[in-house]
């Protein structure tokens, strides 16, 4: 009976029925033979032979075929198994490298029921924000996510915070978010984090504790981004701005491509020369991205009023170098000249500097 539960546990780890009872065979028998394998793991001679090979492959045993009849030694068992675990590691990396662990975090999806696990969910996200964050919420539960949106400021989040159902009374924390507009109509809670996170829910299954109305949750990357879209066409128009944060200090690295332009923005409107080091390649290519410099003479957002967009969710630099003038757009643009994914701001002085 133990021994059939050694072969069970050693199938379960990636061994044959056959290439168990063998393993267990010559680790009864210290030294031994083919011929004593084949009889006692109930398989064929010639088979045999083809087994000890495999363990053998697999650091389990050891073959001295310089004496007759072959020997067969088991090497130690937790040397052995040592050996085996070496071999999954080796396995598992390789594994990791084939598997789309982004595909895999985009299925999540979850229907969130309760103005309390809302709230919470949306802190949640909101604590866990590493680039930019959107967020349209009713005034009267700002309070409840204060905090941990200072918080993701503080780390250099770039928030955009859309103050609903506002009727002037209270006051709003600038620290808050990079840029802040109110409205006193209603609107549907949205967050987005990251461009992988988002939240969508009525008004009601925040502001009502008895509410039958659900938020959800999903973290599928195209579902995001349209969440994102309706907020920056249908919202974000409708209301009134009364904060914008400051620009920041040069040079400045940015991993957010909305965040280089929020950013280029604020240069622009102050009359600051701008150079751009971007990570860019063609849009709609798989090119590899490459490094280049240029000076940002414009920028088409709809982030910072006065609004320079032609639509909507356009978001993008105008880029001017001694060769050329281009557009650049962040991740999967597809209108512009090219795509970004890292941008590096310097003030003329530095770029002279160096």
């Amino acid at each position: 009976m133990v021994e059939d539960e050694v072969v069970d546990s050693l199938m379960r780890i990636g061994l044959s029925d056959k290439e168990s009872r063998a393993y267990v065979t010559i680790l009864r028998n210290g030294a031994t033979t083919i011929r004593v394998v084949s009889e006692e793991a109930d398989i064929s001679k010639s088979y045999a032979y083809d087994i000890v090979g495999k363990l053998e492959e697999r650091d389990l045993i050891e073959i001295d075929d310089h004496v007759q009849p072959t020997q067969l030694r088991a090497i130690p068992p937790a040397e052995g198994i040592d050996n085996l675990v070496s071999q999954l590691q080796t396995v598992e990396s390789q594994l990791e490298d084939l598997f789309d662990s982004e595909s895999y975090e985009q299925q999540k999806f979850s229907i969130i029921k309760s103005r309390r696990t809302i709230l919470a969910q949306l802190n949640k996200l909101i604590d866990a924000a590493e680039s930019e964050l959107v967020l349209a919420l009713p005034a009267s539960v700002l309070h409840r996510v204060e905090d941990s949106l200072r918080e993701a400021r503080s780390r250099g989040v770039f928030c955009m915070l859309l103050v609903t159902e506002y009727d002037g009374t209270s006051s709003i924390d600038g620290a808050t978010a990079s840029i802040i507009q109110t409205w006193s109509a209603p609107a549907p809670v949205t967050l987005t984090v990251d461009r992988g996170d988002g939240i969508i829910a009525s008004a009601d299954a925040i502001l009502n504790s008895n509410s039958d109305e659900y938020a959800i949750y999903h973290a599928e990357e195209h579902i995001v981004s349209s969440l994102f879209d309706s907020f920056i066409a249908n919202y974000w128009p409708m209301g009134e701005q009364v904060h914008v944060g400051s620009k920041s200090q040069l040079p400045a690295t940015f991993t957010s491509f909305r965040h280089a332009v929020f950013d280029a923005t604020l240069h622009l409107m102050d009359g600051s020369v701008v150079t751009a080091e971007m990570d860019i390649r063609p849009t709609q290519s798989n090119a590899a991205f490459e490094t280049t410099t240029g000076t940002i003479v414009a920028v088409k957002q709809s982030l910072v009023r006065p609004f320079s967009n032609d639509f909507p969710t356009q978001e993008s630099f105008v880029v001017e170098t001694p060769d050329d003038t281009f557009t650049v757009g962040g991740s999967k643009a597809f209108l512009e000249d090219f795509e970004a994914r890292r941008v590096v701001f310097r003030s003329v002085s530095d770029t002279e500097q160096e």
